[in-house]
C-alpha cells in the first residue's frame, strides 16, 4: 500500500481520513502496518488494506502490532472453497472461541493451515497453487477464468479503460480483468478492491502485483474521493451486493466528469438463473439516473468483437432484446453520451499489448497420426464451444503443424504473421496471462 494513495482514502464508515500509525515506519510503501480513523484501527497486511469491521478487525491489529506477520496472513486468509458442511463447522468454531479467545479461529479453522502453506509457497505459480488447493471446482473456475462464458464481453469492455489515468474494479476477485485493462492502459493507477482478503492476496502475488488492493464491504461508501476514477469497471459482481443503490450512487460520485462506468456481465432476473439477488434490466437502468447509460446484451457485444475487433456502443436495442438476452447483460454509463460510439480494431490492439501469450490451458498438445494437436480438455462451464460469424471459439481440437507455441515463439509470430497469431487469439486458443500464472 503506498502512503500517496493511502492519503486519499477516506474512512467508509465515518467519512474521516485515514492515516498510518506511528509503528508503520517512514518508508513509502506500507506492507505490514495499522491505519487509524475514527472509526478504530485497520491492519494492512501483505500490502494489503483490510477495511473490514468483523470480529477480525482487532485480533488482526493486534498481530501486526507484534510483527507477528506471518501469523496475521494467515489469520487474515479465508478459506474460499469450505463445503456447505465445513462452513457450518467453521462459524460454530470461530462463534465459540470468540467469546475466550478471539481470533483464534481464525488461525485454526478447517483447511486454514493447508491454505497457508499453498499459497505462500515461494516457488509455485498460480495454476500449481489452485491445483495445490485440492479444490477442483475452485481451481478450475479461477485457471480457466481467461475464457470462460461470463469473462468474454470483458475482451471488448476492458478496451474502455484505454487512456485512463485511474482505474477501479469493484468486486474484481482475483483481478483477471484489472489485468486485462492494465494491459491496454500500461500508466493507470490501479485499485481492486473486493470483500475477500484471499482473492486480494492472489491478486497481488500473481495476477495483478501493480494494483493497489484493498478489501472492503461494498455495503458501505466506498473510501475514496469524489471523481477519482477514469474508469469503474465490475464483472459479474453486482447481482451480490444487497444495498445496489447505495454502490450505484458511490460509482456515480467517483467516477470523474469524463469517465466511464463499465458493468459487465450482470445476471438478469428475468433469466431464471439463481445467482446472487439480481435486477430485472429496468431495474439495473432505474439505478443510474441522471447519467447517460445503456445496457447491450451480451451475446451481441461478444459477437461483435471475436467477428471484427469491433464494440458498437453506437448500437441501441429493444426492451424485448435486452430482457431477452438470458445469457447476460452489460451496462454502461457516464455522465454524457461520448461513449457511446463505435469503437474499431479492438482485437488487433489486444494481441499489440499482449506480453505473456500462451496455449489456453484449457488445451493440451496431443499427436494425432504423427501431428500435433491441441485438443481441448476442459467442457462447461469452463469452455463452451461457440460459433461466430463461421469461426469456433474454444474448438475441440486446433492443428499446430509442428509451431511452436511458447511464449517467445507466440511473440515472434506476432512480429512476423500476425495474422496467424490474430487468429489464433481469436478462436480463444491462445491467451494474455500474468508472467506467473501456469
Amino acid at each position: 500500500m503506498e502512503r500517496t494513495i493511502l492519503a486519499t482514502l477516506q474512512c467508509p464508515y465515518t467519512g474521516s481520513a485515514i492515516t498510518a500509525s506511528g509503528r508503520s515506519g517512514s518508508g513509502s510503501t506500507l506492507d505490514y502496518a495499522v491505519v487509524t480513523t475514527e472509526a478504530g484501527q485497520f491492519p494492512v497486511i501483505a500490502g494489503i488494506l483490510r477495511l473490514l469491521t468483523d470480529d477480525l478487525q482487532a485480533p488482526l491489529v493486534d498481530l501486526v502490532e507484534r510483527g507477528e506477520h506471518a501469523l496475521a496472513l494467515k489469520a487474515a486468509l479465508e478459506v474460499p472453497f469450505l463445503s456447505s458442511k465445513e462452513r457450518m463447522l467453521d462459524g460454530t468454531w470461530r462463534r465459540m472461541t470468540q467469546r475466550w479467545k478471539p481470533g483464534y479461529a481464525a488461525l485454526t479453522g478447517p483447511k486454514k493451515s493447508h491454505l497457508y502453506r499453498v499459497l505462500t509457497e515461494p516457488d509455485a505459480s498460480f495454476a500449481e497453487v489452485a491445483r495445490a488447493a485440492q479444490a477442483e471446482s475452485w481451481a478450475s473456475w479461477q485457471t480457466y477464468r481467461f475464457s470462460m462464458p461470463p469473462f468474454l464481453p470483458v475482451y471488448p469492455l476492458a478496451h474502455l479503460a484505454a487512456g485512463a489515468r485511474r482505474i477501479f474494479d469493484f468486486g474484481c476477485g482475483l483481478g483477471h480483468s484489472a489485468f486485462l485493462m492494465k494491459r491496454l492502459a500500461p500508466g493507470a493507477e490501479v485499485i481492486c478492491a473486493d470483500y475477500s482478503f484471499t482473492s486480494m492476496y492472489l491478486a497481488k502475488r500473481f495476477i495483478i502485483p501493480e494494483a493497489t488492493c484493498i478489501c472492503l464491504d461494498g455495503d458501505f461508501p466506498l473510501p475514496f474521493p469524489e471523481g477519482h476514477f477514469d474508469c469503474t469497471f465490475s464483472t459479474d459482481a453486482l447481482q451480490y451486493i444487497e444495498p445496489k443503490i447505495g454502490i450505484a450512487r458511490e460509482f456515480r460520485r467517483t467516477l470523474a466528469a469524463d469517465g466511464t462506468l463499465v458493468l459487465a456481465h450482470l445476471h438478469s432476473r428475468l433469466s431464471g438463473i439463481k445467482a446472487g439477488k439480481p435486477l430485472t434490466p429496468a431495474g439495473y437502468h432505474g439505478l443510474f439516473d441522471g447519467m447517460s447509460r445503456r445496457i447491450y446484451p451480451e451475446d451481441a457485444i461478444v459477437s461483435d468483437y471475436f467477428e471484427d475487433g469491433s464494440l458498437k456502443l453506437d448500437r441501441q436495442f429493444s426492451a424485448a432484446e435486452i430482457d431477452g438476452a438470458h445469457s447476460g447483460i452489460s451496462l454502461i454509463a457516464g455522465h454524457d453520451d461520448r461513449v457511446f460510439r463505435r469503437h474499431e480494431g479492438l482485437l488487433d490492439r489486444y494481441v499489440d499489448a499482449m506480453l505473456h501469450p500462451a496455449v489456453n490451458p484449457a488445451y493440451q498438445m496431443n499427436r494425432t497420426n504423427g501431428k500435433a494437436v491441441l485438443q481441448r480438455t476442459v467442457d462447461a462451464p469452463y469452455a463452451v464451444q461457440r460459433d461466430v460469424a463461421g469461426r469456433q471459439l474454444l474448438p475441440n481440437t486446433w492443428a499446430v503443424d509442428g509451431q511452436p507455441l511458447g511464449t517467445k515463439d507466440l511473440l515472434g509470430l506476432r512480429d512476423a504473421r500476425k495474422d496467424s497469431l490474430r487468429e489464433l487469439v481469436r478462436r480463444l486458443v491462445v491467451v494474455d496471462v500474468p508472467a506467473n500464472y501456469l
